[in-house]
């Protein structure tokens, strides 16, 4: 039955390669890697969470640790800044820090239940939603102090401290960084239904109990998008301003 439905639905996949083969696009091959990739990778994650559920919620913290380390990877090997070391444990750092921020807001007043089930996809929106956010902060900032270095050059001869200095730069880097995140909150509803609560209807839930969960689940990632953001400027402020 499930591979009928999946037979079914690559028809969205062939429709891509037959469009992007008559515009002459050139991407016919991408689209054909990138969707059997995230149909591998999907099925292999289904395989991993049944074992990992088997242990409990150390197995989910382990599983957390790997995400949030592969993100900070991820995002060190892309942003120009030369102490590359730094630069992944204050990801690291950042990222930890937004984990915990929300498990235990979620956890201690028993919003969501301890249990890898909750606890592993929510961090994982987290971690996801974060990068995101972390990506277009440290590039936008990067980009501002390449192009307004006068400006910055200025406020420290005027004696500011190189954090004072930085601070509009920061408040520009993470404002534009969590637009995306802010314009998608006030949309949900309205112009779209979130994945986690289509996720639900289809399992038949509650509406309402979707509609509760879901809206905690981006208060969650607004939060984690701000606290993300203004952190890693602030850890990052040094190699931020000699880049």
């Amino acid at each position: 039955m499930l591979l009928i439905e999946l037979t079914y639905a690559f028809i969205f996949v062939i429709i891509a390669v037959l469009i992007a083969y008559r515009e002459k696009l050139g991407i016919e091959k991408k689209i054909l890697y990138v969707s059997i990739l995230a149909l591998i990778q999907l099925f292999i994650l289904g395989f991993v969470l049944l074992y990992i559920f088997s242990f409990g919620m150390v197995g989910a913290f382990l599983m957390i640790g790997v995400m949030i380390t592969l993100a900070s990877y991820l995002i060190m090997r892309e942003i120009n800044l030369k102490n590359k070391t730094k630069l992944f444990i204050c990801l690291f750092i950042t990222f930890l820090t937004t984990t915990i921020v929300s498990l235990a807001v979620l956890t201690i007043p028993k919003v969501v239940k301890f249990e890898p089930i909750y606890v592993i996809p929510l961090m994982g929106m987290v971690i996801g939603n974060t990068m995101n956010t972390i990506h277009l902060a440290l590039d936008k900032i990067i980009d501002m102090v390449k192009s307004e270095r006068d400006i910055l050059w200025g406020y420290l001869a005027l004696g500011a401290t190189e954090i004072e200095a930085l601070r509009p730069f920061i408040k520009n880097a993470v404002k534009s960084a969590v637009i995306p995140q802010m314009n998608r909150t006030k949309s949900v509803g309205v112009i779209f239904i979130p994945g986690a609560m289509v996720g639900m209807l289809l399992s038949g839930a509650n509406p309402i109990y979707a509609a509760e969960i879901q809206i905690i689940i981006m208060w969650m990632i607004l939060s984690s998008a701000v606290i993300s953001g203004i952190l890693i400027c602030y850890l990052m402020y040094k190699e931020i301003i000699r880049a």
